[in-house]
């Protein structure tokens, strides 16, 4: 190994280092209430070294973001092989984000959050972002089940499936805050999470039969 890959990949590790810190430290105190220096504290690394990194905590954030939307994706992979039509395969990706965020509520708060964030104003580029919040999350899995929707004629064809794909999971995250925010709502109108999110499935996904 030459000395130029040696210190490539030891960048790396720290690299890595650093967002386990931040996944910890977000992950414990919130977002809001974390600083540079909590997460410094945490790699054991100098405040200095983090900035060598990540700009800024929104940075070292969308990094978090990218971590966990790999591991939302992985958990979904076998769904698109599955032999089911485009609608089962949805109910199916809808479901296995309940069971995600059911499982680790934090991660999914993780990426609720990103919603918030002025992207333009953070250090990604416009092709690092795409990656976090599409390439890289299960995005592109629910724009390959439309279109295969759309070949199935069970989908609609008059509204491009990248824009259903966006708005499917746009919606679906927000149903998700919903349900983890509203329990006390919930219970007031005398439903359940299940209620909730069984209507969402069928009232949105009626919306884009062709």
């Amino acid at each position: 190994m030459g000395v130029a890959e040696r210190k490539e990949r030891e960048k790396q590790k720290r690299k890595e280092l650093i967002i386990r810190a931040a996944e910890k430290v977000f992950f414990s105190q919130g977002f809001e209430r974390s600083t540079m220096d909590d997460i410094a504290e945490e790699a054991e690394l100098s405040k200095g070294t983090l900035y060598l990194y990540f700009k800024s905590k929104e940075d070292l954030h969308i990094s978090v973001v990218h971590k966990v939307g790999s591991r939302l994706k992985a958990s979904m992979m076998g769904i698109e092989n599955l032999d089911e039509d485009a609608f089962e395969k949805l109910v199916s990706m809808g479901r296995a984000t309940i069971e995600f965020a059911n499982k680790f509520p934090d991660q999914m708060k993780s990426i609720m959050l990103l919603e918030s964030f002025e992207l333009q104003q953070t250090s990604y580029s416009t092709s690092q972002l795409k990656d976090v919040i599409f390439k890289d999350s299960p995005v592109g899995i629910v724009i390959r089940i439309v279109e295969q929707g759309v070949k199935e004629k069970l989908i609609r064809a008059d509204i491009p499936a990248p824009l259903i794909a966006h708005t499917l999971w746009m919606q679906m995250l927000s149903v998700v805050r919903f349900v983890s925010t509203k329990s006390t709502l919930i219970k007031m109108l005398e439903l359940t999470p299940v209620q909730v999110y069984e209507s969402h499935f069928e009232l949105v996904l009626n919306g884009i039969r062709s």
